[in-house]
């Protein structure tokens, strides 16, 4: 990116905090109204108790000096207490969770907007539209909306399969993003997760850490390690902790229940300066299932032209998320990693990689060694 989108893209991210920070001041003003509400009903409460008791010590002098009157009229007693029965041997029917379709709604439109990322990503000019779809994501999913998260999504879909949670509308967006993965590749999260693109934007790129594919291996067993407990922390609790300490819901909403998300948060920005997409590489689950659907007989990876490649190294250069690791002069394509941002696919000159469903000439993880000493790992 050139100077001139650089400086486009931070004034409008600063135009966005702002309306966060209006949307918090906002919430925080109806807060104060709601507390003024409770201490006005707090205080006609008291009146009315205090009045309430009034009558009541009427109604005890009225009953002793009529004895008679009231001790008469046991037929009106009976009936009263025929009603008082009814109502209490009555089930009252529990009113149903109220389904969240705006949830929905904004979940059905990202899975669109997913869908064409995954047609523009095959063609080299609409390609180019990618840091629109990263800026739109920052500003509306994120800065905007607040969310919805993938991630929250994710351990709703656990809570949901468990029987805890009703909110079926909240396992829409990851259900939705697995299909599309199978379909297109993780366009979703080249292309559309707001997560990943505000740590792509804080990049400098200039200093290069954890590139080679043993520092791949090492991040992905410790996303494994996160996402496996979390999934023990949603059977443990049946509740999202995630929610309570997530940096990028920091970020979004400029404020955290706890100091934890705010030391998470000075670590994000930090580490997002220097290595590209650190949460994406270490720490996020669902992107981590989303490589393993990559594996599935028939899903859309990245392939070669076996008749084309060169081997070279130009790919390998291009590939920021190292999707694509380059030791011993030999270059390798790990699907299981690539966003399908498509940048490989518009640096190669002679376009030997392109996006082919899963099949026995192309295995999700390709060694990339040229047109004679082509070499295809499961």
């Amino acid at each position: 990116m050139n100077n001139l989108y650089r400086f486009i893209i931070t004034l409008i991210i600063i135009l966005s905090f702002s309306i966060s920070e209006s949307k918090a001041i906002e919430i925080l003003n109806i807060q104060d109204e709601f507390e003024e509400f409770d201490d006005t009903v707090v205080n006609d409460n008291n009146t009315i108790t205090k009045s309430i008791k009034k009558e009541d010590s009427f109604d005890e002098g009225f009953d002793q000096e009529n004895d008679e009157f009231s001790n008469s009229d046991e037929n009106g007693f009976e009936e009263s207490d025929e009603f008082t029965e009814f109502s209490e041997t009555d089930e009252i029917e529990e009113s149903a969770p109220k389904t969240n379709w705006n949830r929905f709604n904004w979940a059905i439109g990202i899975l669109f907007a997913t869908f064409i990322a995954g047609l523009f990503v095959r063609h080299e000019k609409t390609r180019k539209l990618r840091p629109l779809f990263l800026l739109a994501a920052v500003v509306i999913l994120g800065f905007y909306r607040g969310g919805p998260g993938i991630i929250s999504s994710f351990q709703n879909t656990v809570l949901y399969a468990m029987g805890v949670s009703w909110k079926w509308t909240a396992t829409i967006l990851f259900i939705g993003v697995i299909i599309l993965t199978y379909l297109q590749g993780k366009v979703f999260c080249g292309w559309i997760c707001y997560l990943g693109a505000i740590q792509e934007f804080l990049y400098i790129g200039k200093i290069k850490i954890l590139q080679t594919e043993k520092a791949q291996k090492v991040m992905r067993i410790i996303r494994y390690i996160l996402l496996f407990a979390i999934i023990i922390q949603l059977i443990i609790s049946q509740t999202i902790e995630w929610s309570k300490i997530g940096p990028f819901k920091v970020i979004f909403n400029l404020y955290s229940p706890n100091i934890t998300g705010y030391v998470l948060l000075g670590i994000l920005l930090v580490s997002s300066l220097f290595i590209h997409r650190p949460f994406c590489k270490m720490v996020c689950p669902t992107g981590l299932i989303f490589g393993w659907i990559t594996k599935i007989p028939g899903a859309s990876i990245l392939g070669i032209d076996t008749t084309t490649c060169a081997g070279c190294k130009t790919c390998s250069t291009s590939c920021q998320i190292n999707a694509i690791t380059r030791e011993n002069k030999t270059s390798k394509l790990d699907n299981q990693e690539c966003i399908m941002c498509g940048e490989c696919m518009s640096d190669c000159n002679i376009k030997s990689i392109q996006p082919f469903h899963k099949n026995k000439e192309h295995q999700s993880r390709i060694v990339l060694q040229g047109i004679k000493k082509i070499n295809l790992k499961k």
